[in-house]
């Protein structure tokens, strides 16, 4: 779930000028009075201040990863914060203790790290070491030169048995497979360590296995030549016999048919053995979500040209129930509940009743409570109640297409439109329907999918003088019922390291829907767009890391001619230009929030118009325009952030986008609900084209769920009711006597805006 604040909140205020302060402190701090002393002067009382590494020839490890070798520690993060913060009331400093016994002991730990990563004969010590005698303090100062390293020299492959040349010994298939994994994964050159020969020791048996050998054994030892500082390795390789599947052994399951896991195997008895499928097929047993533990392996057995594999199986609960409760800045307090049957009548088909509440409560966060728990104030409201049932079978007549089927229904809030204070919590929309949806897995987290998702969608207007159905004081119509019927397809393709937490690669998720094709919809449509994300390390400490979107909508039959209004528009034609506005608010392209323009909140991005709100405290709030197309570029470098562990990441970042409705006509008129109009009788409106560009830094934690991540942003293109808040707007708006809208105050700090999410930004 993301959220995010506005960091010119006026509740924030004290907290900014609290940081200031301790900042100040920390900069400054307290006087100091060195005086250098000859390390003998170390006592039994001496504190260690710090702990840092002199590199003289070259730098190979972190100082990180060199202080994970060592006993003797200066003080962590918190502790230097702390000490930074002496000059406080109540707070004192803390040292660790020093050792001048565990200080030999790490330079005899240092230099045996340096020899067993292929450093024959470092130089360590410690003569730069600082002792601060007027306090009692030393600063440890470890003086390394590395030294030449080892050097891969050759590398030869034998037969184990007979010691000749391995690769005459392949099967004449496998020959120019052998020579290419020699080239791109084996060879000589780079810096030895016992550590790489045992890992290309693991790679070849690997690529044996992969590759029929079901019990190949290789083992390997290394020649050290000291005065020429190079290294021959030799590798001996027994493969035995090349194997096929003889049988499949399934241990375990209970509830869950043999079958079951059977077709879900990316081979069958019979086939060409490879250690690649069955670590496979362990992936999509786990992927069914029916076993708690999937574990696959070759038993002990004759080494023969047949192999027996073997999957162990633990079933989870057939029937679970799962909740979680959280908070979002536009949607309020939010909570989900599911209940789920993981072999609905067998055949491993899932069967889940979700249900979901975004309540949008508190409306108006009381404002002693700290500015994060509100939304911003230009904000809109947004709350949605849905019920849905999900069906998935996951074999359908292949194990790499699945398909499901959702009916749902749900009542919302939709901040497009005006609330409805007739109704329940001022919902506006009502919405029931049945989403179909195929997905085809033809590589682990690259899918194609289809869905269908048909609905009756009724849009609840505000009845009165402000109803856009009334024509001459007679009503029309008090909402507007159609149906929606939208095909799309989307896709996930590309290369990385980690689809789930790439750092080098790139990924690719192109998007076609169609609205209004093959059956009658009150929208028709086709949108395109697409999303190239790549990642690049540009050394072991800094990572690039970039995304371009683009994105247009063409709407046709009723849908265009009732979204581009005539040179003189007729009332009706406005009218039906606003209905059909309401209409299209989900299908449109919207900027702004934590994932894609940084520095606006969600869809406040690029062209709005300011309305009444009979929910929100302030009474006024910016509705977005929307946009037909949509361009953008985010460009983001990640840093480790020294002393805090891997686990921290810093990053700074330029988002930028240009939206644009291009001919259709999205500007709400003058006389739609709820719509504040200037003195000119025009909406209070800004340009529905824009370019956009935001730029700022951020913290990151990695955790067993993933980033969290707090952004400070900074609008470098604001437009005009970007720095003025819509409470101001809309008071001089409705003034007997207003002021041109370049004179409401604008607030500076409106330009800056906090994002906090779970997640990376892309």
């Amino acid at each position: 779930m993301l959220s995010s604040l506005s960091a010119a909140s006026d509740a924030g205020r004290p907290l900014v000028l609290l940081l200031l302060v301790l900042l100040a402190g920390w900069a400054v701090g307290p006087p100091r009075t060195l005086a250098q002393a000859p390390l003998r002067a170390a006592d039994v009382n001496t504190s260690v201040q710090e702990v840092s590494f002199r590199f003289v020839d070259q730098q190979t490890f972190d100082p990180d990863r060199l202080r994970e070798q060592i006993g003797t520690v200066g003080p962590g993060t918190l502790t230097r914060l702390r000490n930074r913060l002496s000059f406080l009331p109540g707070l004192q400093t803390n040292y660790p203790a020093f050792d001048p016994v565990m200080l030999q002991k790490d330079v005899v730990r240092l230099r045996q790290f340096y020899r067993q990563n292929g450093f024959p004969s470092p130089d360590i010590d410690y003569p730069a070491s600082q002792l601060d005698s007027s306090r009692n303090r030393i600063h440890v100062i470890f003086t390394i030169r590395e030294g030449p390293s080892l050097q891969i020299r050759t590398v030869d492959f034998l037969e184990a048995a007979s010691r000749a040349p391995f690769e005459p010994t392949l099967p004449e298939d496998l020959r120019g497979d052998w020579a290419a994994f020699r080239r791109g994964e084996v060879g000589a050159g780079g810096r030895y360590t016992d550590f790489e020969r045992t890992q290309i020791e693991d790679e070849v048996q690997g690529w044996l296995r992969d590759h029929g050998f079901a019990f190949a054994r290789v083992r390997s030892s290394a020649s050290i030549d000291t005065t020429a500082y190079a290294a021959d390795l030799r590798f001996l390789v027994d493969p035995g016999p090349r194997a096929v599947f003889s049988d499949i052994r399934v241990e375990g399951n209970e509830s869950v048919d043999r079958s079951i896991i059977l077709r879900e195997l990316p081979f069958s008895v019979g086939d060409r053995f490879s250690a690649d499928a069955v670590t496979e097929g362990q992936q999509k047993l786990f992927d069914l979500s029916l076993f708690r533990v999937a574990l696959a392996d070759v038993p002990s057995q004759p080494r023969d040209s047949t192999a027996t594999v073997r999957y162990r199986v633990r079933e989870r609960a057939l029937r679970s129930y799962s909740g979680q409760v959280g908070y979002d800045t536009r949607s309020g307090v939010t909570a989900d509940g599911s209940w789920r049957h993981r072999n609905f009548y067998g055949n491993a088909r899932t069967f889940l009743v979700n249900l979901t509440a975004e309540t949008g409560y508190p409306e108006n966060v009381p404002e002693f409570l700290p500015g994060f728990l509100a939304r911003s104030s230009s904000q809109e409201l947004s709350r949605r109640f849905r019920a849905s049932v999900t069906l998935r079978q996951p074999f359908l007549l292949s194990e790499d297409v699945s398909g499901s089927l959702s009916p749902f229904v749900q009542e919302r809030l939709n901040p497009a439109l005006a609330p409805n204070p007739s109704r329940p919590l001022d919902l506006n929309e009502r919405q029931f329907g049945l989403e179909s949806t195929l997905v085809y897995d033809f590589l682990p987290y690259r899918t194609l999918s289809l869905q269908h998702s048909v609905s009756r969608t009724q849009q609840f207007l505000v009845s009165g003088a402000e109803n856009p159905n009334r024509t001459n004081g007679a009503l029309t119509g008090e909402d507007d019922l159609f149906n929606k019927s939208i095909f799309t397809l989307n896709g996930t393709f590309g290369d990385a390291d980690d689809f789930l937490n790439p750092t080098t690669g790139y990924i690719i998720r192109p998007t076609i829907q169609l609205g209004g094709v093959f059956l009658r919809s009150g929208v028709e449509f086709a949108q395109v767009s697409t999303e190239l994300s790549g990642y690049l390390p540009v050394s072991s400490y800094v990572e690039l890391a970039g995304r371009v979107f683009a994105g247009s909508t063409w709407p046709f039959g009723e849908s265009l001619d009732n979204l581009t209004l005539p040179a003189s528009p007729s009332d009706a034609a406005r009218r039906e230009n606003l209905i059909y506005q309401n209409r299209f608010s989900d299908n449109f392209f919207y900027a702004g929030g934590g994932s894609d323009v940084r520095g606006w909140a969600s869809r406040l991005a690029g062209g709005k118009v300011l309305r009444k709100s009979s929910v929100l405290r302030e009474g006024f709030a910016y509705r977005p325009i929307g946009a037909r197309s949509k361009v953008g570029l985010s460009l983001e470098a990640r840093f480790p952030l020294p002393g805090l562990g891997a686990s921290w990441r810093t990053a700074a970042f330029l988002d930028g986008a240009y939206v644009t409705s291009g001919a259709l006509d999205l500007t709400p008129p003058a006389n739609a609900p709820s719509i504040i109009s200037g003195p000119d009788g025009t909406p209070v409106r800004t340009d529905p084209s824009q370019v956009l560009v935001g730029t700022g830094a951020g913290l990151r934690y990695e955790t067993s769920f993933g980033f969290l991540r707090i952004d400070l942003a900074y609008k470098l293109t604001p437009d005009a009711l970007d720095l003025r808040a819509a409470e101001d707007v809309g008071r001089n708006a409705t003034a007997e006597a207003p002021m041109p809208l370049s004179e409401v105050d604008t607030r500076t700090l409106r330009r800056f805006r906090v994002h906090f999410g779970i997640g990376r930004s892309f």
